[in-house]
């Protein structure tokens, strides 16, 4: 099998963050991307769900529910048209 190189640039902290991860899990960094990558292509979409510090609360679950709700009651009929008020 041939091999390519590839060559990222990251931040020294975050680096040196994923080292002691991966150290505590039997991994160098090196395998942990094979892996990242390797389960992307099985998968065919990222391997985890993309999570933020700071999440938009649009998102949110509880959020999304109510907005759920909304569109089934709407589907239903159940709902009334109005003109947009911009603020």
């Amino acid at each position: 099998m041939a091999t390519s190189t590839l060559q990222i640039r990251i931040d020294s902290d975050l680096r040196r963050e994923a080292d002691a991860l991966f150290a505590s899990t039997g991994l160098d960094l090196t395998s942990a991307v094979r892996l990242f990558l390797r389960q992307s292509v099985i998968r065919r979409r990222l391997p985890f769900e993309v999570v933020s510090e700071n999440p938009d609360p649009f998102w949110s679950e509880a959020n999304q529910r109510v907005l759920r709700e909304s569109i089934d009651s709407l589907e239903r009929g159940e709902g009334q048209r109005h003109e947009l008020i911009e603020t």
